[in-house]
Parts: C-alpha cells; sequence; structure tokens
C-alpha cells in the first residue's frame, strides 16, 4: 500500500487511475509508453522491458538484455505495428510474446517476455508513490508528454539467457508517459534513476532545450519525498559520446543535499527513431555513500553520434 505521508508537497500526488490507459489528444507524435528499467552489476546485465501504444490502438514492444554477463553481444527483441483491442488496458497487457499486468493503483505490477534466447519474469512493487511531472508549478514539457510519472520499486522473479537462470532480487525503476512525443524538439538531455535499498530513490532529468537546462525529479530518502531543485554533476564520455561515470550533487525542495557517485556496467545504443540516439547505461553507484543501482540515459542527436564516430575513426 502505497503511503501518501511521505510527500514533502502534497501536489505530488499522483491518482491512482493514471496506472492504466489514457484516451490521447488527436495531436501529432501522440502516444503512451511504459518501460521497466533493471540493473544487475554483479551479473554484468542491464535489462529493460518497453512497451507503447498510440491513439490508433497501433502497439509495439522492445526489449534489450546487454553487458558482460551476456555471451555474444546484446540480446534484443522488437515488434511494432501490433493492433490492440481498445479496451485492453495495462491490467491484462499483450503485445505478441510480451505481457504486462498492472494493479491499476500504482503499486503492484508483473510481466514477462520469452525471446530466442532469453526470457524475463518479474514482479515489481513499488517503494514510494509515483512522481507526477505535472506537480511541477511548469508541467511536463509538452514535446515530452502531456503528462509521465516516475516510480521505483523492488523486482523479483529470474532473467533466463542460454539457459542459464539468474535470480532476481533487487530495486528497479519503471515510468508512464502519455500525449506528444517529439524526439527531435530537445538537444541533449540526462534522464538518471537510482535506488539504495528499498527507503532511498533518486530520479533526475536535466533537459537541454531551447537553449536552456531544465530540470524535474525527485528525493526520496529519511521518510520523506520532495521535488528535485538543483543538480550540480560532472560525468565522463568516450569517442563515441557514450557515459562512462557521472557524479552529482542533487537539491531537492527542503533543502537536502544528496550525493550520488556512478559508474556503468554496460552502454547500449537505442535509436527510438533515425534522428535521435539513446545511449543506455545500468549504473552500479553510492548515494550519500551507501551502495545502490540505477540507469542512465544519455540522449544525442543521431547527427553527433554520427559526427563523433566519424572523428573516432579518422
Amino acid at each position: 500500500m502505497i503511503d501518501r505521508s511521505v510527500l514533502a508537497n502534497p501536489n505530488l500526488w499522483l491518482a491512482p487511475e493514471h496506472d492504466g490507459r489514457h484516451a490521447l489528444r488527436d495531436a501529432p507524435f501522440t502516444r503512451e509508453s511504459i518501460p521497466y528499467i533493471l540493473s544487475l552489476p554483479e551479473a554484468g546485465i542491464g535489462a529493460f522491458v518497453y512497451t507503447w501504444v498510440d491513439r490508433q490502438n497501433v502497439a509495439g514492444f522492445a526489449c534489450a538484455i546487454f553487458g558482460p554477463g551476456v555471451p555474444n553481444g546484446p540480446i534484443v527483441g522488437r515488434i511494432d505495428g501490433v493492433q490492440v483491442p481498445a479496451d485492453q488496458n495495462f491490467d491484462h497487457w499483450t503485445v505478441a510474446d510480451f505481457t504486462l499486468k498492472q494493479d491499476l493503483n500504482l503499486d503492484k505490477a508483473s510481466f514477462s517476455w520469452k525471446g530466442d534466447r532469453a526470457s524475463i519474469e518479474l514482479a515489481f512493487e513499488a517503494i514510494h508513490p509515483a512522481y507526477s511531472y505535472a506537480s511541477d508549478p511548469r508541467g511536463c514539457w509538452p514535446f515530452m508528454a502531456d503528462n509521465r510519472m516516475e516510480q521505483s520499486g523492488t523486482a523479483k522473479g529470474s532473467i533466463t539467457i542460454d539457459g542459464r537462470v539468474i535470480p532476481v532480487d533487487t530495486t528497479c525503476h519503471r515510468d508512464h508517459s502519455w500525449g506528444t512525443r517529439d524526439w527531435e524538439y530537445a538537444q541533449h538531455w540526462k534522464w538518471l534513476v537510482s535506488q539504495s535499498g528499498t527507503d532511498t530513490s533518486v530520479h533526475v532529468f536535466q533537459m537541454i532545450v531551447r537553449g536552456r537546462i531544465d530540470l524535474r525529479g525527485y528525493v526520496f530518502k529519511d521518510g520523506l519525498m520532495s521535488e528535485v531543485v538543483g543538480f550540480d554533476c560532472d560525468f565522463e564520455l568516450d569517442d563515441l559520446l557514450r557515459q562512462q561515470w557521472l557524479q552529482g550533487t542533487v537539491t531537492d525542495a527542503i533543502g537536502r543535499k544528496t550525493i550520488i557517485d556512478a559508474k556503468t556496467v554496460a552502454v547500449q545504443l537505442l535509436p527510438p527513431e533515425p534522428t535521435t540516439a539513446l545511449y543506455e547505461a545500468p549504473l552500479s553507484l553510492t548515494i550519500d555513500g551507501k551502495p545502490g543501482v540505477g540507469w542512465v540515459e544519455f540522449m544525442w542527436p543521431m547527427a553527433q553520434v554520427e559526427r563523433a564516430k566519424a572523428l573516432a575513426a579518422a
């Protein structure tokens, strides 16, 4: 049961009805999407599942399992263009070989996928209320979504790779967005999620758009959840713009400072469409010195990535 009393600002509350499907506006680029993100540094693995649907009820699904713990390179599955019933909700969501069952209360869920080389079977349980981007006085970025939520939780179950079963009992993260998604509008972003046990979770979304740096996110620790108001960070990239490590100090609205020190386990390129590059990276990290796990996504225009590749090869 989600405890609303942990919210330092009651306006952060997101109604449970938003755990289900939304009526999408008749506008360009409208869609609804849900990913679940999992980092297993001790196994050298990062994994995510990602499903989406548009207002014509055309759905898709993508999965990636990658890292030094995955022999013979990353395992990637993707399918798009699947027509689903208009009344199929996320409490029993099926796209090809992927199934998602959310409780429609922003609390518990389960999901499974089975491919040729790998399968995933996991149960999710939230560790704090969902953070709503619309709770910010500036609202959600209109090119990113009408609204969007972020929420960390526990993940229990297993991942199987080439017959090898990897037990999972850790923390993880999910988000859910609905509305416009214009991948080309932003210049760059850093999307960071992190947990240290079940009592600490930090999310920061630092966006560079129209020449300005903007910020959303939350800190959940010491029994209180508060929105992010500042993020000072340093990081290292390789020659191909892939993130290697990140260190940052996060300031929240009640004045707390939270320090994150993260190293990537692996980096996987995910192009959601031809002009946009997402570098996905599971993390091994500490939050205020306490060990944990997380994920950081760096977005670049694909032209910059291709230019970096050309320079590295010269």
